[in-house]
């Protein structure tokens, strides 16, 4: 067998692989066929909605919102919670949806490393849905990664169900003027996506050929954010997902974030990593490209610090925060498990029901990893752009 005939074999192989795992939790594997099963307490719900239980009631009561759904367990009857989209209807009744101030752009945060295998999509989806949870408007962008992790999260398969002219790749090549043909919707009410596939990886060798022939609409490092102005009116915040390198892409990432968070995992090599993606950005912003005297945020997300007796997490942290000073956010994602379980089943941490999660305790430990971090981006560097743009 040549290796080609191997190669072809290995791709039919994994799309079978691919159908049947989306098969078997969808029933088949199309985008559309995802839902969020888990539902929500009275009590979560009133929190996150932003009114009291005894108001939620009434309006049951009064019919403003529908009658609870209840579900026998056992001989008791109960209430079985709330879906997601009636905790989205209730901010609705309520008037409590949270949005960015009137005449506030969105905040667009890039989550951007070197290496792989620092948590870099795990990072940008969990906080993308977290933030729609919270009832923002968010578009997620797998803006340069070709390998489309962010995509495959929400059910699009790169070269499955998207295609090159699917994804970014015709704006970043001057042969479109928005990226409103790439928008595609979630199985979450307020998340949308712009999903990315093998083709990406184009823009990091036709993209300067048509720069320096004067092709493009705007300078090459500025067409993702040119992208993302394009359609951002209808939303409150903007993710990116950037590619594990210090190409093209990531330029353009660096260039269209107002925040940039940069996981490094708690290990000697992943914080040298950390170090010259850096190097790369003070380069970028010294000596490569004009942002008319605009920086990002910057801020370094430990990831995978592990809990475990001997191990050396700790002292890498000290490192870590020691090298990069007040860059260092507080919260750190702890190793878990259930984000590599909850891929294999398709979910995120946020997304999973009481019958899709390993355990009851792992999933309540997951969850206490991811939304303290998810809460902190939110409140520390997020709101307070609007609140200082408010302020000028």
């Amino acid at each position: 067998m040549g290796l080609i005939q191997q190669l072809d074999e290995c791709i039919a192989f994994g799309e079978q692989v691919t159908r049947a795992i989306t098969e078997k939790y969808f029933g088949d594997d199309s985008p559309a066929a995802r839902t969020i099963t888990r539902r929500w307490g009275i009590q979560e719900v009133a929190q996150m909605v932003g009114v009291s239980l005894q108001t939620i009631r009434n309006a049951e009561e009064d019919g403003r919102l529908p009658v609870p759904d209840m579900v026998q367990k056992g001989r008791v009857w109960q209430r079985d919670g709330y879906t997601i989209q009636q905790i989205q209807n209730m901010r609705e009744v309520f008037d409590t949806s949270p949005r960015r101030p009137e005449g506030q752009n969105p905040i667009v945060v890039g989550v951007a490393a070197h290496k792989g295998g620092a948590w870099k999509t795990a990072k940008a989806v969990h906080l993308s849905q977290w933030l729609a949870l919270q009832g923002l408007r968010v578009l997620l962008i797998d803006a340069t990664d070709p390998q489309a992790t962010a995509s495959l999260y929400h059910g699009y398969v790169p070269d499955l169900h998207i295609h090159a002219e699917d994804t970014l790749l015709p704006f970043y090549l001057g042969e479109r003027t928005d990226a409103y043909y790439a928008i595609k919707p979630t199985c979450w009410p307020n998340l949308d996506i712009i999903p990315s596939c093998l083709a990406v990886h184009r823009m990091e060798t036709e993209m300067m050929p048509l720069a320096k022939a004067g092709k493009l609409p705007t300078e090459p490092h500025m067409m993702l954010r040119a992208a993302i102005e394009s359609v951002w009116d209808s939303y409150d915040v903007v993710v990116l997902d950037s590619a594990p390198n210090l190409g093209t892409g990531a330029i353009n990432v660096v260039c269209a974030s107002d925040v940039v968070v940069v996981p490094t995992p708690a290990e000697l090599y992943d914080y040298c990593s950390a170090n010259q993606f850096f190097v790369m950005m003070r380069d970028l912003l010294a000596n490569v490209v004009d942002l008319s005297g605009f920086e990002p945020d910057v801020r370094v997300l430990i990831t995978k610090f592990s809990m475990q007796q001997h191990s050396h997490s700790a002292d890498m942290e000290e490192v870590i925060r020691a090298a990069f000073g007040n860059m260092v956010l507080q919260e750190k994602v702890r190793v878990t498990e259930e984000v590599g379980k909850g891929q294999y089943k398709m979910r995120t941490v946020f997304e999973q029901a009481a019958n899709q999660r390993s355990s009851p305790i792992a999933w309540k430990n997951a969850i206490k990893i991811w939304e303290p971090c998810c809460r902190e981006i939110y409140e520390r560097l997020i709101k307070p752009r609007w609140n200082f743009e408010e302020t000028k």
